[in-house]
């Protein structure tokens, strides 16, 4: 465990711009990062669930970030305070590459009609819609997407919830185009980016104390979300996916954890030069001198 006082805030400040100029912009970057809501995802049934499936054969996490509502921020997005929701759509606009929307439950009917109603978030949506609807007279069809195919024609693609790989081809293809034209912010780090920051925040300084992750999450952090409240929750979010374990000393990258920073590491390795790659070994040395030689960090 890395004694008390060992690192100080001055080191948490470098180490946190280190991570940020270096792994984090580029990897961001790079990926491609997708808004999912839909039907129950606990449900194998539901065509979200399927979906996400598929996305998981797709190059996986080396090529995108899907982020679940529900994960993140559900009390936001489903709240009835215009300042709350006005957040979310900021959050959205910034930090996401493409919202893909299945309209199969209530919330997705709520979530398809509210963003689609709103201009800075129409031209990011992918809506798949089941083929059986195509040419009713409904509400959705006349109302939400056709203002989505007004600024996107590949914006709404009819699939066979069934039969899902029939269409995916198509699916594959309306999210990189909304990607090429994304206006995503590569070197915001925002709530919804969080998890992919304190990975490598926590593949250095493990273990880590909560107090050290949030200064550093204060220090890099460009939203308005409480930098406590934001790290509370990027790091439920961690556990929940089992990237991290919290022990007596403090947090650790579980194996999978590791699995998926070295996946990272292979994103950045593909936009990024080899020597910038042997910086963040070096720097994790730096950290183990600090840490068992107090010897004084140089980064």
């Amino acid at each position: 465990m890395i004694e008390k006082d060992t690192i100080t805030k001055a080191d948490l400040g470098k180490i946190t711009l280190k991570i940020k100029e270096d792994f984090f912009k580029s990897t961001n970057s790079y990926k491609i990062t997708i808004f999912l809501c839909g039907g129950d995802i606990t449900k194998p049934n539901t065509t979200r669930a399927k979906v996400a499936e598929a996305l998981s054969d797709w190059y996986g996490v080396r090529y995108y970030d899907i982020i679940y509502p529900e994960d993140i921020f559900d009390e936001l997005l489903y709240s009835s305070h215009g300042k709350d929701l006005l957040s979310l759509e900021n959050m959205l606009a910034d930090n996401v590459d493409v919202i893909v929307i299945i309209p199969e439950s209530p919330g997705s009917f709520t979530e398809l009609g509210a963003f689609a109603n709103t201009l800075k978030l129409r031209e990011k949506i992918v809506c798949l819609v089941d083929k059986k609807y195509r040419k009713k007279k409904s509400f959705i069809n006349q109302g939400p997407l056709k203002l989505i195919k007004h600024v996107n024609k590949q914006g709404v693609v009819y699939i066979e919830p069934t039969d899902l790989a029939l269409n995916f081809h198509k699916v594959k293809s309306a999210i990189r185009k909304v990607k090429s034209s994304s206006s995503k912010i590569d070197d915001k780090i925002g709530l919804l980016q969080l998890d992919n920051f304190l990975l490598p925040i926590i593949y250095l300084l493990e273990p880590v104390s909560k107090e050290d992750l949030i200064q550093c999450v204060t220090f890099a952090n460009d939203d308005n979300v409480n930098p406590i409240q934001s790290t509370t929750v990027a790091l439920t979010s961690l556990t929940k996916k089992k990237f991290i374990e919290l022990t007596t000393h403090g947090y650790k990258l579980t194996q999978v954890g590791l699995n998926n920073f070295l996946d990272l590491r292979a994103t950045r390795d593909r936009v990024k030069t080899q020597d910038e790659t042997v910086a963040l070994d070096n720097m994790r040395l730096e950290i183990l001198n600090l840490k068992y030689r107090q010897k004084k960090l140089k980064v």
